[in-house]
């Protein structure tokens, strides 16, 4: 039976991940989660997004600093790649980890976070896949992304905007 995929989870929790493939099958054999998306396909994804009981979890690979380019990422997420890359290595705490929290209007929240010196580790910025999003970290290096819906910016497959893409419902 498989789980369709909502256009969006209210909160979703992302974890970095070492293989991709290797967890999905893990979560979906050992845990009884459904594959809802990957990307950029279903033979060698480097991002997945498993579903139980209407929550999200979503598993990602550290992308290489020419795939970062490559999705479009800005020097500000990019110097956060490379951050996390240094520090998944050493294991660090609260690495690899983003909590992803719907909220009504990212831009007032970054004007309000500004004016309680909260220091954004990226400003506002609309992605392709379908969200406004801002990012800031906890005390102890938890990031938490603070998302609204925005309209796509692709097709459902987003190969014209980050190399190909699929959705998957197994």
């Amino acid at each position: 039976m498989t789980e369709p995929a909502p256009s969006l989870f209210p909160n979703a929790l992302s974890l970095t991940v070492a293989n991709v493939p290797r967890s999905i099958e893990f979560y979906k054999q050992k845990l009884g989660f459904k594959l809802a998306e990957c990307f950029p396909d279903k033979k060698r994804p480097c991002w997945a997004n498993l579903v139980l009981g209407g929550q999200s979890l979503m598993l990602g690979e550290l992308p290489s600093l020419a795939e970062a380019r490559q999705l479009g990422m800005g020097a500000e997420e990019i110097d956060l790649v490379k951050q996390d890359a240094r520090a998944f290595a050493r294991g660090a705490i609260g690495v690899g980890a983003a909590y992803y929290l719907l909220v009504a209007d990212v831009d007032a929240l970054a004007r309000r976070l500004k004016k309680k010196r909260v220091k954004l580790l990226t400003p506002p910025k609309d992605q392709f896949y379908g969200i406004r999003e801002l990012r800031v970290a906890d005390p102890d290096g938890y990031r938490l992304v603070f998302y609204q819906p925005i309209a796509h910016a692709c097709d459902g497959t987003c190969s014209e905007h980050a190399g190909a893409g699929s959705k998957s419902n197994d």
